[in-house]
């Protein structure tokens, strides 16, 4: 192959892990750029584990990097509809989503949340296919096949063996992930990096060629990288024994005792990195990395990055949120300067505030603090309990005039330039203060 193919077909291996993955995968997403360089690959995927805690520092590495970023899933998949939380559906499958445009790292925010929500969650967060049905439209793609996806916990038994009628349910299966993604959409995948040591992969991996060609869907290779070089997989071990609160010791004893071991795989091999084009081409056919390298190409290049956006926060009739947040601190000023502090000193409390306002209004700050006040009155009207001014909060003068804090500046010297400094801006990115509202207890 010339060295343009070499660069291609190199490119977008699918991590099942990152650091993301909490005490599963390992790679820090500039290990996983480092390890892609090396490799000579142009893009990568990243699928943690029911999460995207990671999808932006990802995606701005592997930008500076200077390597495609594909940002994705490995949902986890319950057979009924998650609401129900009982033994006959705690049993969960994987499925890798991938974004193919904006609209689906839209989408794939919204699925990934609700899969939290405290309707679905039962000790992990989770859907159902049907569930996932409504944010699919084309796009998002999905790819399963692997062991522990969807479709191999539906052809395999308990011993990781084929059913006799694994081709029919296979294609029904697959049939119905089409019709939830869109016949383009939806890959399987061959999975073959540790076959010498998980046998099983080949037998599964024939039986998967097999329902894709009787299904006409490709299939793509995917490695399992849970660390980004083979080095590191004793690092990643020692992360797995903190996991299943065992040590290494105690489960190189199971081993040589022949007794089971949770993730077992793991700590018999080191193929759990990312493999280079050369690794893969050992095992795969030439058409599945091709396909592999369709599935990067059907992605788009978009920007997940931008300026904190604010919801809008409705003013009363005749206000906008710059006069309304001045007026909210005259009225303040009324109650908590005007009758209190002796009007000799107060010229130190009109200074603060002209000044603070200039800084917070002049970065667009207005409506965030709003809706920040909108929140402590709610709080208020449930008979809870906000904290009067945690941290640097306290030292804002406008808080304590608009109710978010309770505590005088002023009068205990506290500074404002450590809750907030237009120093902190650039012209591309207006930071936020923040506030600790702790705690909202509920009221006696």
């Amino acid at each position: 192959m010339d060295g343009h193919e070499q660069l291609h077909t190199a490119s977008c291996p699918f991590l099942s892990g990152s650091m993301y993955s909490l005490l599963d995968g390992l790679s820090k997403p500039t290990q996983i750029a480092e390890r892609c360089k090396q490799i000579r690959a142009s893009a990568c995927a990243l699928t943690d584990h029911g999460n995207i805690a990671g999808a932006i520092k990802f995606y701005s590495t592997m930008k500076e990097a200077g390597i495609k970023p594909i940002l994705g899933c490995e949902l986890y998949i319950c057979d009924q509809d998650p609401t129900i939380k009982d033994a006959t559906n705690k049993s969960l499958s994987h499925f890798i989503v991938l974004a193919k445009n904006l609209n689906g790292w839209k989408k794939l925010i919204r699925l990934v949340s609700e899969s939290n929500s405290p309707d679905f969650f039962y000790f992990k967060p989770r859907l159902n296919l049907e569930r996932l049905r409504a944010y699919c439209g084309g796009d998002l793609l999905g790819i399963c096949g692997h062991l522990g996806s969807y479709l191999a916990d539906k052809i395999l038994n308990e011993q990781n063996e084929l059913l006799s009628d694994y081709l029919s349910i296979g294609i029904k299966a697959v049939n119905q992930l089409k019709s939830i993604f869109g016949p383009d959409n939806v890959f399987l995948e061959a999975q073959l990096i540790d076959q010498d040591n998980l046998v099983c992969q080949k037998d599964l991996t024939k039986a998967i060629r097999e329902i894709a060609n009787a299904s006409k869907v490709k299939v793509i290779a995917t490695p399992d990288a849970h660390y980004a070089k083979k080095e590191d997989a004793v690092d990643q071990r020692i992360l797995l024994c903190n996991n299943l609160k065992t040590t290494l010791p105690d489960i190189s004893r199971k081993l040589s005792n022949n007794e089971d071991v949770p993730m077992g795989c793991f700590f018999m091999s080191d193929n759990y990195h990312i493999p280079s084009y050369e690794e893969m081409i050992s095992v795969h056919t030439k058409e599945e990395l091709d396909n592999t390298n369709l599935v990067a190409d059907m992605v788009e290049e978009f920007d997940i990055l931008s300026k904190p956006r604010l919801p809008p926060f409705q003013c009363p009739d005749g206000y906008n949120p710059d006069t309304y947040l001045r007026q909210l601190c005259r009225e303040g000023w009324k109650t908590k300067i005007a009758k209190i502090i002796p009007e000799k000193d107060q010229k130190i409390y009109v200074d603060r505030i002209k000044y603070e306002l200039e800084v917070l209004q002049g970065a667009g700050l207005s409506s965030y603090f709003l809706i920040v006040q909108d929140v402590v009155n709610y709080v208020a009207k449930q008979n809870w309990l906000p904290g009067p001014g945690r941290g640097s909060a306290a030292g804002c003068l406008v808080s304590y005039l608009i109710g978010i804090t309770r505590i005088d500046p002023i009068k205990y010297n506290l500074v404002f330039e450590r809750f907030y400094s237009d120093g902190r801006n650039v012209p591309e990115h207006i930071s936020f203060p923040e506030f600790s509202l702790k705690d909202f207890t509920p009221g006696v």
